[in-house]
C-alpha cells in the first residue's frame, strides 16, 4: 500500500476531488467559512507528507460496502484479490492517518473510512503547524485545530466507532463547549469501548461531561474511560458494567459521586485518580472483585482512603496528610507509599495487613522518629526501595535502624536506598572502633544493595559495614557518592546527569575517602563493592 502511494500520488487527489458528499451521521455546529463550505480537503503534496486527511463518498449502498471503482473501470491494484471484509479489516489496523490516506486510494478504503473505528484526534494525529500545547497558540491555530477535526467527523458515518481519544482545545468563543457537547453525541454510541477525554487549558475545568450520554447509550460497551480537565458532577444512575480502566486526571468530582460510579462498576480492575483534589473520603467498595490496581496520585483534599476491594495487588498512594485504611489485603503484592512518616508507618502497620507484599517502595520526606523494631515479618518481600529526600528530613536520623527492615524480611533479595540532598550533616572522622555493630542480625538472603546519595554521615557507614558483615548471600554493594538518579554514559554526545551544586560535588569527594578509610577493607572476598565518584563530565570541580 505504501508503495502505491508513493507511485501514484495524482490518484490520490483525483480520488479527494470525486467526493463531495459528507457522511449522513454528524451535523457540523462550526459556521462554515467558504473554504469549509465543501468537506472534503484539498489534498495537496505537502499536506499528504504534513497533515492529515480526509475524504468522503457518496453511495445509496452501506457505508462499508462499496466496491473500487474510477470513471466506470474496475481499479487493479498490486496485491492480492482478497474479499473485501478482509481489505477492510486491513484497514481498521491501520494508524488513522494511514488509513485517511489509503482512502483517497480507492473507494472501498474510502467507503471503509466512513465507519473507521479508532477516531484519534490529538496534536500529533492532526498535525497541527503550530503546537498547540504551548501556552501561546492563538485563537486561530486552535480554530483551525478544531474545524479540522469537524471537517474528519463530517465525512464519517457515525457507525463503528470503537475508540474515541479526542484533546480538545478550548475556542475562544462565547460558547466554547457546543462543539465538544456535538463531537460527544455523535462519537459515544452503542459499541463504543475506549474514550479518552483531554482539555485544555486548565480553565477548561468548568466543563461538566456528560454522563448520562454514557449511561443510557454505552454501559454495556464502554471498557475503558480517562477523562483529563473536567467535571463530574452528576450520578451515573444505570453505572458502567463493563468499565475495566477508569482513570480521572484533575477532574472535580466528589467522592459521592465517585462512590455512585465505583459501586455500580463491578467489573472495574484498573482505578486511577491523579490531583482529584474535591475527594475527601475514599472508600473502595468489597463489591469490586476484580480490580487489582489502584493509583491515587496527590489528591489534595483527601484525608481518608480506605479499601475493602479483596484482590488489588497493585497499590500506589501518593499524598502526605492520608489516614490509610487496607483492611486485610491478601493478595497485595506491590505496594508503593508516599505518606508522611512512611518509613515508620510501613514497619509498624504493614506486615500485619499485607503479608504477602513481595515489592515495597517507600517515598518519604519528614521523618520524626528512626525506624521501629518490629513485631511481625513480611514473609515474601523479596525487593525493598527506600528514597529519603526533602529538607525536612532530620539531619541525625540513624540509618543504622533501617536494619529493622532486614530483620522483618527474612527473604529480602535486594535493597536499594537513595538519599537525595541532605541538607547537613555531621561527617564522621572518628576512631573505626567506635562504630556500632549488631553482630546478631543476620540476613541470610540479601544479594544485592545500592545507596545512591552516599555521605559520611556515621550512621550510614555503620548501615553499610553492618550490610557486609552480616549479609551472608551479599554479591554486589554499589555506594554512589552522587545524590541524583541517573548518571550519562561519558559519550560526549549522550545527555549530561543532573545538575549537582558545587558544596555536594565536594561532600561526594569527601565520601570516597570515607568509604575507603572505613569501608573499604572490610569487604569480603565474595563481595563485589562498586564505589561511584562524581561524574568527570558533568561534575568536575
Amino acid at each position: 500500500m505504501e508503495k502505491y502511494l508513493n507511485e501514484n500520488p495524482t490518484n490520490i487527489c483525483t480520488a479527494a476531488e470525486s467526493s463531495s458528499a459528507s457522511a449522513p451521521g454528524y451535523k457540523s455546529v462550526v459556521p462554515q467559512s467558504n473554504d469549509l463550505n465543501n468537506p472534503v480537503l484539498d489534498l495537496s503534496e505537502a499536506e499528504l507528507k504534513d497533515g492529515w486527511v480526509a475524504s468522503s463518498a457518496q453511495s445509496n449502498s452501506s457505508p462499508c460496502q462499496q466496491d473500487d471503482s474510477h470513471c466506470g473501470k474496475k481499479i487493479r491494484y498490486p496485491g492480492p484479490d482478497l474479499p473485501d471484509d478482509i481489505w477492510r479489516h486491513i484497514h481498521f489496523l491501520l494508524p488513522m492517518q494511514d488509513a485517511a490516506r489509503a482512502a483517497c486510494v480507492s473507494h472501498s478504503f474510502q467507503s471503509s473510512w466512513r465507519c473507521y473505528p479508532n477516531l484519534i484526534f490529538t496534536n500529533q494525529t492532526m498535525c497541527s503547524k503550530e503546537r498547540l500545547l504551548m501556552q501561546t497558540a492563538g485563537s486561530k491555530v486552535i480554530a483551525d485545530y478544531n474545524n479540522n477535526i469537524d471537517r474528519v467527523l463530517m465525512n464519517h458515518s457515525g457507525t463503528g466507532v470503537t475508540k474515541f481519544k479526542l484533546e480538545y482545545h478550548l475556542p475562544y468563543v462565547a460558547k466554547p463547549y457546543n462543539q465538544l457537547r456535538s463531537w460527544l453525541k455523535f462519537a459515544i454510541t452503542p459499541g463504543i469501548e475506549e474514550l479518552d477525554l483531554t482539555l485544555l487549558p486548565k480553565r477548561a475545568t468548568s466543563f461538566n461531561f456528560p454522563c448520562k450520554l454514557l449511561s443510557d447509550r454505552c454501559r454495556e460497551s464502554i471498557r475503558y474511560l480517562r477523562l483529563y480537565n473536567c467535571a463530574l458532577l452528576h450520578k451515573f444512575e444505570l453505572g458502567l458494567r463493563n468499565l475495566k480502566v477508569l482513570h480521572l486526571w484533575e477532574v472535580r468530582i466528589k467522592e459521592d459521586e465517585l462512590g455512585c460510579l465505583l459501586s455500580s462498576s463491578v467489573a472495574l480492575e484498573h482505578l486511577k485518580l491523579v490531583y482529584c483534589n474535591d475527594i475527601m473520603r475514599l472508600e473502595i467498595p468489597c463489591l469490586l472483585q476484580r480490580l487489582s490496581f489502584l493509583e491515587v496520585f496527590e489528591c489534595g483534599g483527601l484525608q481518608v482512603l480506605e479499601t475493602k476491594a479483596p484482590n488489588i495487588s497493585t497499590f500506589d498512594i501518593v499524598g502526605n496528610q492520608v489516614q490509610l485504611s487496607l483492611g486485610e489485603s491478601l493478595k497485595l503484592k506491590n505496594l508503593k507509599l508516599y505518606l508522611s512518616c512512611a518509613i515508620s508507618y510501613a514497619i509498624d502497620k504493614l506486615p500485619s495487613c499485607v503479608p504477602n507484599l513481595e515489592t515495597l517502595t517507600i517515598y518519604s520526606s519528614d521523618e520524626m522518629v528512626n525506624a521501629p523494631m518490629v513485631s511481625s515479618k513480611f514473609l515474601h518481600l523479596n525487593y525493598l526501595t527506600i528514597q529519603i529526600f526533602g529538607w525536612h528530613f532530620h539531619r541525625d536520623y540513624d540509618y543504622l535502624s533501617l536494619v529493622s527492615f532486614f530483620d522483618a524480611s527474612p527473604f529480602l533479595e535486594k535493597f536499594v536506598l537513595y538519599v537525595k540532598r541532605q541538607s547537613m550533616y555531621d561527617s564522621f572522622e572518628g576512631d573505626p572502633s567506635s562504630l556500632r555493630q549488631m553482630p546478631k542480625h543476620r540476613h541470610g538472603n540479601l544479594k544485592r544493595v545500592r545507596i545512591t546519595g552516599f555521605c559520611p554521615q556515621k550512621s550510614m557507614i555503620e548501615l553499610a559495614c553492618h550490610i557486609l558483615q552480616n549479609a551472608t548471600s551479599l554479591k554486589l554493594l554499589t555506594l554512589d557518592a552522587s545524590p541524583v538518579n541517573g548518571r550519562c554514559s561519558g559519550n560526549v554526545m549522550d545527555r549530561k546527569c543532573p545538575p549537582l551544586e558545587t558544596p555536594y560535588i565536594r561532600q561526594a569527594h569527601k565520601t570516597i575517602l570515607a568509604v575507603r578509610t572505613y569501608i573499604q577493607a572490610k569487604v569480603p572476598r565474595r563481595v563485589k563493592l562498586n564505589v561511584l565518584e562524581p561524574c568527570s563530565r558533568c561534575h568536575a570541580l
